[in-house]
């Protein structure tokens, strides 16, 4: 049995959807390296560990704006990613009902035909296509994922 977090130097072949997880972590990394302030990385922990489909991610970065705010939760999978400091979430359960707050927030901007603009910025298209799809794995997330999710603080490693 896996314990984590999980250095991602640190992942082998024992760990759960262990081919996946190369790929989900260059989509949170480039995901974190397209932000100006993101100048390098340098570590990661994973957290959770649902391969493609849900991961979260503690990095420490190099952040050109503030010397502060080096360590980041990034949530990827198949859903918009999302990067949230570590002075609001302080665990996986925290990461997790954040990512449903502000996911719920921008899905009921587009259904009531409201700017998305005051909301977290999703690289998504703001459609009714995909605020649909979104709740539909928000609802999964709210119903499945948080009962079923080990509350992992950030502390854990420090």
């Amino acid at each position: 049995m896996i314990k984590y977090p999980v250095n991602f130097k640190d992942i082998n072949p024992d760990i759960d959807f262990y081919s996946e997880l190369p790929s989900v972590y260059t989509r949170a990394e480039k995901y974190l390296l397209s932000f100006k302030w993101c100048a390098e990385i340098k570590d990661c922990f994973l957290y959770y560990n649902l391969g493609n489909v849900f991961c979260i991610f503690l990095f420490e970065i190099e952040n050109t704006q503030s010397s502060k705010d080096n360590f980041l939760w990034v949530i990827v999978g198949d859903i918009p990613s999302m990067y949230l400091d570590v002075y609001g979430a302080r665990s996986t359960v925290e990461v997790l009902e954040d990512y449903i707050r502000l996911a719920e927030d921008w899905i009921a901007h587009i259904k009531s035909k409201k700017s998305v603009s005051e909301c977290y910025p999703f690289n998504a298209e703001p459609t009714i296509e995909l605020a649909e799809l979104l709740e539909k794995k928000v609802a999964f997330m709210k119903h499945t994922l948080l009962n079923e999710m080990e509350d992992i603080s950030v502390q854990s490693f420090k």
